[in-house]
């Protein structure tokens, strides 16, 4: 499998130089390259919905507006291409061969569709905003016509490698979970997984290559992924690792829909004074603002004992080992229910962040 670094991927065929849009409200794109570029854009809309559009095709020295309001975001993703030329990046929409509109992120082949890689536009909130292509690393080769727009390889998955002799550190291991970011929690820099459960946990200074690491802080999360390396160490639910590998599996998470969904914070619609917050597999209880409890959250099949069907939602308290599940029900960008599967009454949260 070809290795690929994110922080040497953001810098290939293409890079985005920006600056501040001067003819409209709205996101311009203009082609600085001797190249003619195919230009797709993804964003979040009004609703939460994830939505990417395409093709703009621009010739060069050309630009076009590719969204003509007030932006009211501050990230937007972009994906350009040329003909004979590849496309980098750390972020997944849907995409066709023609012009498209693309509602939702996730599940790109099953509805007909190809998963293809953008890049991130930080517009600092601007109302509006000018992406510049320029041309980095000279002319692509030259290759073959084809007869769509997008003329970028087979997408990979996002990969990094720095290999070392295995079980020289622990017990070797290869295994599949979701990695879930990287933090600095009491002076420890680290990244963790989500394991069957378990935190797996690789840190600097803890046998993994600092550039393994430094690749991971960039990369989306949460993530479906295959590691593999040397458990260092055990401790309750988590487990030290030293990485050797940190693979993307595609569609390798079955409830990512839902995970990406429930990132943030959600404030009780019966009792405002409690919230919590999700980052990664990390939830954090909050009442009256005040800190309360930190679980480890797995998602899977039905909670134990519960007399029906459902996606089981379960909270590990770190302190004490207590876990409880609950299911989950409706899940949008906005509002998200938890159902008591003994009793069957319904939580119900709202976003707030």
């Amino acid at each position: 499998m070809k290795k690929r670094n994110f922080r040497k991927a953001v810098i290939g065929a293409l890079v985005a130089g920006v600056a501040p849009g001067v003819v409209q409200a709205g996101l311009d794109v203009c082609n600085d390259t001797d190249l003619r570029q195919s230009v797709a854009i993804g964003y979040e809309a009004p609703g939460g919905v994830w939505t990417s559009e395409g093709w703009w095709q621009l010739a060069p020295g050309e630009c076009k507006t590719v969204m003509g309001r007030d932006l009211g975001r501050r990230y937007f993703y972009y994906r350009a291409t040329v003909k004979g030329g590849g496309f980098d990046g750390p972020f997944s929409f849907c995409s066709a061969p023609d012009a498209f509109t693309i509602e939702g992120d996730k599940d790109c082949g099953a509805r007909g569709y190809e998963s293809t890689r953008f890049r991130k536009v930080d517009t600092g909130e601007a109302a509006e905003f000018t992406l510049t292509l320029v041309a980095d690393g000279g002319t692509p080769d030259p290759q073959p016509d084809y007869p769509d727009p997008d003329y970028s390889e087979e997408e990979l998955p996002l990969e990094s490698v720095v290999d070392f002799p295995r079980g020289s550190l622990g017990e070797p291991f290869t295994q599949n979970g979701i990695f879930t970011g990287c933090d600095l929690i009491d002076g420890l820099d680290y990244c963790s997984f989500e394991i069957e459960g378990w935190r797996y946990h690789a840190y600097y200074g803890g046998g993994t290559a600092d550039s393994i690491l430094d690749d991971l802080q960039n990369w989306p999360m949460p993530l479906a992924v295959e590691i593999e390396g040397d458990m260092v160490n055990y401790g309750d639910i988590t487990v030290e690792v030293a990485l050797a590998r940190v693979t993307e599996v595609f569609d390798g998470d079955f409830f990512s829909e839902e995970r990406h969904l429930m990132q943030g914070t959600w404030q009780s619609v019966d009792d405002p004074a409690s919230r919590f917050t999700i980052a990664g597999a990390d939830v954090y209880d909050y009442y009256d603002g005040e800190f309360t409890g930190h679980q480890w959250m797995t998602l899977g099949g039905t909670c134990p004992d519960a007399p029906y069907e459902g996606v089981g939602f379960t909270r590990t308290e770190l302190e004490t080992q207590d876990g409880w599940c609950v299911h989950l029900g409706e899940v949008t960008a906005e509002r998200l229910e938890l159902i008591n599967p003994g009793r069957g009454n319904v939580l119900t949260y709202r976003r707030v962040d």
